[in-house]
């Protein structure tokens, strides 16, 4: 769902967002300075025995000297506890003692298609690596490898492979239940009125997924 920027102005400034944090963590007597919105505490996002985390209710924002995390409300209960976007919303307009939206039906269809979009990113993204891991990405894994990236880098960024094929991803998904018009929506075949069978977009290639900023895979680089 997408929120009215002003929706998320509001119910940011009514919640200091050290008392979202302050559920979390115990605040270091010494550092903080309560009156002046100024917190201080051990970071729950790594183990740590001085405290170098920082909330500050003036800004809305909180920063770890120690590993780097930095966030508002929202993005402290999506990463910490796991929340989606809208999971946190709903409990900060709760702390704040605001209604949520209405959501017209037109919004929710069309969060539903994102949501099943997503899924068939990630799907075709799974499908990837587990070919370059196997028989037909031994090229591809000896190319990386020359390059300097190491099983664990590939791993971490998800690198792929796509068979050379012009079925072998489609038919995946398809088997898989996924509809035709969701694996052309995401750009995964190529598909037209002078295509008489959609084939698979990327063949024999190394495929690097990209993601937003929320870590959903958007779109794909193949080389």
């Amino acid at each position: 769902m997408r929120f009215p920027p002003a929706f998320l102005d509001e119910i940011r400034d009514r919640v200091p967002i050290s008392s979202v944090i302050g559920q979390r963590v115990v605040w270091d007597r010494k550092k903080t300075n309560a009156p002046r919105g100024d917190y201080w505490a051990c970071c729950p996002f790594h183990g740590e025995k001085s405290p170098s985390f920082h909330c500050e209710d003036k800004k809305g924002r909180y920063h770890c000297f120690g590993c780097s995390v930095s966030g508002d409300h929202f993005k402290f209960l999506t990463e910490l506890d796991g929340m989606s976007f809208p999971e946190a919303v709903e409990k900060i307009a709760d702390m704040a003692g605001v209604p949520m939206p209405l959501r017209d039906a037109q919004e929710e269809r069309r969060e539903k298609e994102r949501a099943s979009l997503t899924e068939v990113m990630e799907m075709a993204t799974a499908f990837f690596q587990e070919r370059l891991q196997g028989p037909e990405g031994a090229k591809a894994r000896a190319y990386l490898r020359d390059r300097g990236l190491t099983p664990a880098t590939q791993q971490s960024f998800r690198l792929g492979y796509a068979p050379d094929s012009r079925n072998a991803l489609k038919e995946h998904l398809a088997a898989k239940g996924v509809p035709k018009a969701d694996i052309e929506a995401c750009g995964l075949v190529r598909h037209g009125d002078d295509v008489p069978v959609s084939y698979d977009w990327f063949r024999d290639r190394i495929m690097f997924p990209i993601p937003d900023s929320r870590g959903k895979i958007i779109a794909f680089g193949g080389r």
